[in-house]
């Protein structure tokens, strides 16, 4: 029984060191793999407004309007995007001036959103679905036009607001 275990471990022994053998010594054939590759890129948009500010100039007359037709600022997206205007009421702390804003996108002569503010700070107005990706860098413009009330009702002096501009992928 000994011999007969004996002489097959030697014979399991001579056929693996034997499949190795004809392993090492085998014509190697032309062998590929194929590895897939995959990238997921994410919603993205900028905002570009430069140096841009608006600049309103009012002597005090009464009913006065002072207009700011150059305010410019671009948007690149990489998807859909809704674009949300907002602006804060001018004023100095305790007086306001009336403020009607407008945007357009360069080229275009009709306005895309109009906008007022008096008294208070306006709410959010949304532009839906206003850029795709496929529309490359997009130049828009704000117009302003600030118009007094009587002279006394605001009064002499520095007046502040600000315009809100955020981007954000359309549903």
């Amino acid at each position: 029984m000994k011999r007969i275990f004996l002489a097959v471990l030697v014979l399991s022994l001579l056929l693996g060191i034997s499949v190795f053998s004809f392993a090492a010594e085998g014509i190697l054939g032309s062998i590929g793999a194929e590895i897939p590759v995959k990238a997921s890129v994410g919603k993205y948009a900028e905002i570009l407004v430069g140096d841009t500010f608006v600049n309103l100039s009012l002597i005090g007359k009464a009913g006065e309007v002072a207009r700011d037709d150059d305010n410019i600022f671009t948007v690149e997206s990489n998807c859909l995007i809704d674009l949300s205007f907002k602006a804060d009421a001018l004023t100095n702390g305790r007086d306001f001036i009336a403020v009607d804003y407008e945007l357009f996108k360069l080229g275009n002569d009709s306005a895309l959103l109009t906008y007022s503010t008096e008294r208070a700070n306006g709410d959010d107005k949304v532009i839906r679905n206003i850029q795709d990706y496929i529309d490359g860098v997009v130049v828009y413009n704000i117009t302003a036009a600030a118009t007094l009330g009587n002279i006394s009702d605001q009064a002499a002096g520095e007046y502040n607001s600000t315009i809100y501009l955020t981007v954000a992928a359309a549903e």
